[in-house]
């Protein structure tokens, strides 16, 4: 008798495996993407962007990185930052990685003031345009359900020279002028944060991602005394990391079907306890 239940066991697995699936994946349809990093030094400014490496069709990526060195009176400024974001897609899921970090060190060879130093760097993913584009056999207006899950992790040492830091990072997913997905941090001291939300989607609308990083410190009027070793004044960063899934929502009918099959096996069962 048991063998008659594995044909409709595997049935049912295939059903629920099937209702589990990828139902569709995100495409990439415009973008825009940006990063870079300025410092100004009693006046004196510099700058830097980050290089847009995105694919002309595909995944969107973009990569700075630089060291400054701010020459003064008895010393001198060491400035510098990394920022990279990768958003890549394949038919299991879209991927996003990104980092952002600076630092800021001083050197002197006698005693020293910083009248002003400020330096900010970003990172920004701003206005991705995304299409949920079906697998074979979904059509347009088939319902989805989407989901990212990932962890956020910060790094935040400001020395108590720096009179002003900031570090903050978020991502959001729109529909039109509706937030559906969104997650903000203005990290006030370092630590690690799962990321996680969901929305209902349908195959065929297209979603706006936004992405960014931010941070930056400054001096006023620090005071630096004669020193053989550099100071070490500001160290921040961030990263992002995490995937973007979009699984079926299974018809009215496959449950329909699951719930009659697991009626008939309760129903064999009973029947084989009672023969």
């Amino acid at each position: 008798m048991k063998t008659q239940f594995k044909p409709l066991l595997a049935a049912l697995l295939l059903v629920g495996l099937a209702s589990a699936a990828q139902a569709a994946y995100f495409e990439r349809v415009d973008y825009l993407a940006a990063g870079g990093y300025s410092a100004t030094t009693n006046g004196a400014a510099v700058s830097d962007a980050a290089m847009d490496l995105s694919a002309q069709s595909g995944d969107v990526a973009v990569f700075g990185a630089n060291v400054f060195d701010t020459s003064l009176t008895n010393g001198s400024l060491t400035h510098s930052y990394v920022a990279d974001a990768y958003l890549t897609f394949s038919a299991g899921s879209t991927d996003l990685s990104m980092s952002l970090s600076h630092s800021l060190g001083a050197t002197t060879s006698d005693a020293m003031t910083v009248a002003s130093h400020q330096q900010d760097a970003f990172i920004d993913m701003t206005a991705v345009t995304l299409k949920i584009v079906g697998q074979a056999g979904e059509t347009n207006g088939s319902a989805v359900n989407v989901s990212f899950a990932g962890n956020a992790s910060a790094l935040y040492d400001l020395n108590s020279m720096v009179n002003g830091g900031y570090l903050g990072l978020g991502l959001s997913v729109s529909r039109g002028t509706d937030v559906v997905g969104e997650y903000l941090w203005d990290v006030q001291q370092s630590g690690d944060r799962a990321v996680s939300f969901s929305f209902a989607g349908i195959v065929g609308e297209d979603l706006t991602f936004s992405s960014y990083m931010l941070t930056g410190s400054s001096l006023a009027n620090a005071s630096f005394a004669q020193s053989t070793s550099a100071f070490a004044l500001a160290e921040a960063g961030a990263s992002l990391n995490g995937s973007f899934t979009i699984a079926a929502v299974p018809e009215p009918e496959t449950y329909a079907m699951l719930l009659a099959g697991l009626g008939f096996v309760g129903f064999m069962a009973r029947r084989c306890r009672s023969a």
